[in-house]
């Protein structure tokens, strides 16, 4: 089966939207995840429009992180979501989905964890907070 990209703004759509108020052009999100969903469709989803989803959701349309991170969760879930590393994916939205922390230190903290990184060079002592040994950079 083909697998297709997929862009920020149709998961947008299909988050924030709902199909009795969604301008006509756009109903197709409606149906068109649920065959995600299921597999009969495949999709590539980029880390990176994954982010930026993440960011849209909590900045523009201020949706709390832990609620942005739960419905992106279920996308990445999704039987027909192609995915480098959808383990790493959802341990970093799983991390957003519990602590107060931005995007990249989370994904950070799932990274080392997963590679059983220990140390990081940052001047951000938040991520010592959570388990990594932040380096000095001389």
């Amino acid at each position: 089966m083909k697998t297709n990209l997929v862009d920020t703004n149709v998961i947008i759509r299909y988050l924030v939207e709902t199909p009795d108020k969604i301008q006509t052009k756009f109903k197709g999100v409606f149906t068109f995840f649920p065959k995600v969903e299921r597999g009969v469709i495949k999709i590539g989803l980029c880390e990176l429009v994954l982010f930026e989803t993440f960011f849209v959701l909590t900045k523009l349309y201020e949706v709390p992180q832990e609620a942005a991170a739960d419905k992106l969760s279920g996308i990445v879930s999704f039987k027909g979501v192609i995915m480098p590393d959808k383990p790493l994916i959802l341990s970093c939205l799983e991390i957003l989905q519990t602590e107060r922390i931005d995007l990249v230190d989370a994904y950070l903290l799932a990274f080392s964890k997963k590679k059983n990184m220990k140390s990081i060079y940052s001047f951000d002592r938040d991520l010592s907070k959570r388990g990594l040994n932040a380096l000095d950079i001389e």
